[in-house]
């Protein structure tokens, strides 16, 4: 597999995505937009860091994200973002319909919430990081490790609404949040890896406006992987524009789905996780898109246990996590995440997974709360 769009498997995804990145397997395809217009970003916005086995607690801070999220191709020249006024209108193109004819529904005008609500009332906050040691395989080898960040508001200019034929853009605040996994230096015989991810999450509901993912990949005896793809949502016409380029191919292409209005990516998905009122054996669901497709995550509350983790020991509630397109369960093996209950930001702890390229498995080993 490799990060361009292909029939991936729901599950492969959201399993992948929970694991921050298996090594061995391309990251899948999802990511942030092709979008020549800016995206209004605070000062402050979206610097991460990371920190390797070998750093011994030290951070090392990684460049702020682009407010365009534009990054041209090797030998072009970069693109001019020019700043979106407050509000604005252009022709609508006709909004897109799904596989099956489904009909993109009138939007409802999206709410205007002010930054100090973009993550009122949720269980993390901006500056939270939890790391996670990567495991694969029956034996548990430990190959790495995956980080999970929450970062400031964001003021992005996005489509709103459908007026007079026209469709309206406004700037919204939205919630940011980032991924990056690496595999230790231990085990680049086998493989290496560092790939990163990072999503625009409207605060009302979850709903992805922009993806972003980074792959950076390389196999002893096999040529280097290097590509980028950006994912850009309109709710309102219910369409996806993806444009991805392999740098080491020299190749750049750009399509465009469809998007069942409201829907979360599988990043924005774990932080939808962990806001629900678990009762043991009550399924939640989440609709997500990723790879070109529109599905349905459920996760249903199995047990509640003690889990027992390098971050402390706590009572967590075990998911059963299935996906589904419709009616049909997409995924192969089994699939387990458990969200701490105990704990006033319920941070995941734990997933494990069974697909059929293997067993995944990633633990919380660090966590730092953030601050509203």
């Amino acid at each position: 597999m490799t990060i361009a769009t292909s029939h991936l498997r729901c599950s492969y995804y959201l399993v992948l995505t929970l694991s921050l990145g298996r090594p061995g397997v391309a990251f899948p395809a999802e990511t942030a937009s092709p979008a020549n217009k800016a995206a209004e970003t605070s000062p402050d916005a979206a610097k991460t860091t990371k920190a390797k086995p070998s750093d011994k607690g030290k951070a090392e801070e990684l460049p702020p994200a682009r407010t365009d999220w534009t990054v041209a191709p090797s030998g072009a020249a970069p693109a001019t973002p020019t700043p979106a006024p407050a509000s604005d209108a252009k022709p609508a193109d006709a909004p897109l319909t799904g596989p099956n004819g489904e009909a993109c529904p009138e939007p409802e005008p999206a709410p205007n919430l002010p930054r100090s609500d973009t993550y009122k009332g949720m269980p993390f906050q901006p500056g939270e990081e939890a790391r996670y040691i990567l495991k694969y395989g029956l034996v548990k080898v430990h190959v790495g490790y995956g980080f999970l960040r929450v970062q400031p508001p964001t003021k992005h200019t996005m489509p709103v609404a459908r007026k007079n034929g026209a469709v309206v853009e406004e700037a919204r605040w939205h919630r940011v949040f980032a991924a990056e996994a690496y595999t230790g230096d231990w085990y680049k015989m086998i493989f290496a890896g560092h790939d990163k991810m990072q999503a625009f999450s409207r605060p009302w509901d979850f709903g992805v406006t922009k993806f972003y993912i980074s792959q950076n990949e390389e196999k002893p005896f096999v040529r280097r992987y290097h590509a980028e793809k950006w994912l850009d949502f309109d709710h309102v016409n219910c369409r996806v524009t993806e444009r991805m380029v392999d740098h080491k191919k020299k190749r750049e292409k750009t399509e465009e789905h469809f998007l069942q209005p409201s829907a979360d990516d599988a990043l924005g998905a774990v932080y939808k996780l962990r806001t629900f009122n678990y009762q043991l054996n009550k399924t939640e669901r989440v609709l997500v898109y990723t790879s070109e497709k529109n599905w349905w995550l459920e996760a249903t509350p199995v047990a509640l246990e003690e889990v027992k983790t390098a971050f402390g020991t706590h009572k967590a509630y075990k998911l059963n996590v299935k996906t589904y397109l419709g009616k049909e369960l997409q995924q192969r093996g089994k699939l387990f995440v458990w969200i701490a209950a105990d704990h006033p930001n319920h941070p995941m702890l734990r997933v494990e997974g069974e697909v059929t390229f293997g067993s995944i498995y990633l633990e919380l080993d660090r966590y730092t709360p953030g601050a509203a």
